[in-house]
């Protein structure tokens, strides 16, 4: 039996250049890794191409047999091969290079007994395609340019990215991101070279070993490199060996770190440097200093003379973090630190001071308490001579955050080492995460004065699902955007300043996280809109 489905779209490319698609083998399980992988070259003539890979067909993934090439000018054909069916497709092209119409054809062919099954995946085959030609058309339109001597093709090699701890939870995130929206090579640097796995990816995938505390390493790794960025945690006592080398190299450099001395110590250094012209520097890309320094600025249009920046984070508990998270976090429950209030300095015990947080729906509510020497204690009086910085951070279960409480006490009265603290603090984690949600957030109350008049804006980042990604998501953005050229700066990036307000909002809006204000106490109200993909 047979079933038959037709596509057609407008293609902003050549002929040439649509059969030169058509024969690249390369690009079939890069571009189209959610459906292929695995592909082996049986023969490749001009005319004519045929290889083995394995698919995603008919709701099952399947060793597939795939051929075709073009017939004349304006027609080619292709056809992939299951022990289930046969999927043929004979295409057309019409219209003038660069205002081309394609069209296709798709004949299924298969046993009587199947049709019933074929009909029901009829919406997935339709889905399938359109996913295909979509990137197709998006690789065509990338790969190919049109100026006034016609259509060549854009040659630029493939960049080659460098994540340091990108088998952690939050370096994973920023690797799976860069996977999805960039063609980069990545290469994931760690102690040991552990291969975690990257379904659909292994063909951009490399796994190595370097040790942040060797410089040597380092350098060897990073040469020739196209972007650095450091996700490995915790950062309290890291070396800013990667920056050394990056510097000493003019590779881009991006970290997320949020600890004050890390970050202080990674200024110094780049400040001490010449750093090569059109580098790149962007040090504390992450929820904090990161996503606060931009929140801030956002706030700074409404008041402009910043006296109070007060920071608070939820993170959903849903999915508990790696082990650098909690080392970060542990560390500074019941350990007394430096903050500065009112432009003075002040000793705060971690993980006291609790203080209920109201956060846009669905977070609501939550308690948060003072802790963490983060880096938004130097970043804030850097960049806005911000007087008073207080930063909170709590659960969204009130049993979980008595528990951390209790630990603190604990360890005030017996001076515990933290690193006796993390096995607790894990196990009561992974314990509660049943109980909660996978809804987070992040937020900034700025309070100030717009001349003589007192004025307060807080702004909120958050999801509703999938909060735990959100740190991972500002380096994600500005690594695609370095990768593109397209950050605002080079040298040391302010971190305020490397992407607009629009563009941060649609960035975020299209991972499904959403951004909100509100003055004073007034009502949230949601910024910008868009689809998550």
């Amino acid at each position: 039996m047979q079933m038959k489905l037709t596509f057609c779209h407008v293609l902003r490319s050549s002929r040439r250049f649509v059969f030169e698609n058509i024969m690249d083998l390369e690009h079939v399980c890069i571009v189209h890794r959610r459906w292929f992988q695995n592909w082996r070259v049986r023969v490749q003539r001009p005319d004519y191409v045929e290889y083995r890979l394995t698919g995603l067909f008919y709701g099952l993934r399947q060793q597939v047999l795939a051929r075709g090439g073009p017939v004349g000018p304006d027609h080619y054909w292709y056809e992939f091969i299951t022990a289930v069916a046969r999927m043929r497709v004979d295409g057309t092209l019409d219209g003038e290079d660069g205002n081309l119409t394609q069209a296709e054809i798709i004949t299924f062919e298969f046993a009587a007994v199947l049709a019933p099954i074929m009909w029901l995946l009829r919406p997935l085959f339709v889905h399938q395609k359109r996913d295909i030609l979509a990137a197709d058309t998006a690789l065509l339109e990338r790969e190919y340019v049109l100026d006034q001597s016609g259509f060549h093709r854009n040659e630029s090699r493939t960049p080659r990215v460098i994540i340091y701890g990108g088998n952690g939870f939050f370096g994973r995130i920023v690797a799976e991101e860069l996977l999805r929206h960039t063609t980069a090579r990545i290469e994931i640097a760690s102690r040991t070279a552990h291969k975690v796995k990257y379904p659909g990816f292994e063909s951009r995938l490399q796994f190595i070993e370097s040790d942040l505390q060797d410089l040597g390493s380092v350098q060897r790794v990073i040469a020739g490199g196209d972007l650095v960025i450091v996700t490995a945690g915790p950062f309290q006592g890291m070396p800013v060996t990667a920056l050394q080398a990056c510097i000493a190299e003019g590779v881009p450099y991006i970290d997320v770190a949020d600890d004050r001395d890390f970050v202080c110590r990674a200024y110094a250094l780049a400040e001490s440097k010449t750093i090569p012209n059109g580098m790149v520097v962007l040090i504390g890309c992450s929820v904090v200093p990161g996503l606060t320094s931009l929140l801030t600025r956002f706030a700074q249009a409404t008041v402009p003379r910043i006296v109070q920046a007060k920071i608070c984070i939820s993170p959903g508990t849903k999915h508990p973090r790696g082990p650098g998270s909690f080392a970060c976090l542990l560390s500074t429950v019941g350990k007394q630190f430096i903050a500065s209030a009112g432009g003075k300095e002040t000793s705060v015990v971690g993980w006291t001071k609790p203080e209920r947080v109201s956060f846009p729906a669905p977070m609501g509510d939550r308690t948060c308490y003072r802790v963490v020497d983060i880096a938004d204690h130097f970043i804030q009086p850097r960049y806005f001579g911000t007087e008073t910085v207080e930063f909170r951070i709590g659960s969204e279960l009130r049993a979980l955050n008595m528990m951390l409480s209790a630990v603190r006490r604990i360890r005030q009265a017996l001076k515990i080492p933290v690193g006796w603290l993390i096995p607790i603090g894990r196990t009561l984690i992974h314990v509660a995460a049943p109980f909660g949600s996978s809804a987070g957030g992040l937020m900034v109350e700025i309070t100030g004065y717009a001349g003589e008049e007192r004025r307060s804006e807080t702004w909120c980042v958050f999801s509703p699902d999938g909060g735990e990604r959100i740190p991972s998501i500002p380096a994600a953005i500005a690594a695609n955007m370095v990768l593109q050229k397209a950050i605002r700066g080079t040298g040391i990036v302010s971190l305020p300043d490397w992407i607009t307000r629009d563009q941060l909002v649609a960035e975020l809006a299209a991972r499904g996280i959403r951004v909100a204000v509100r003055s004073g106490a007034g009502e949230w109200r949601t910024v910008g809109e868009g689809t998550k993909r």
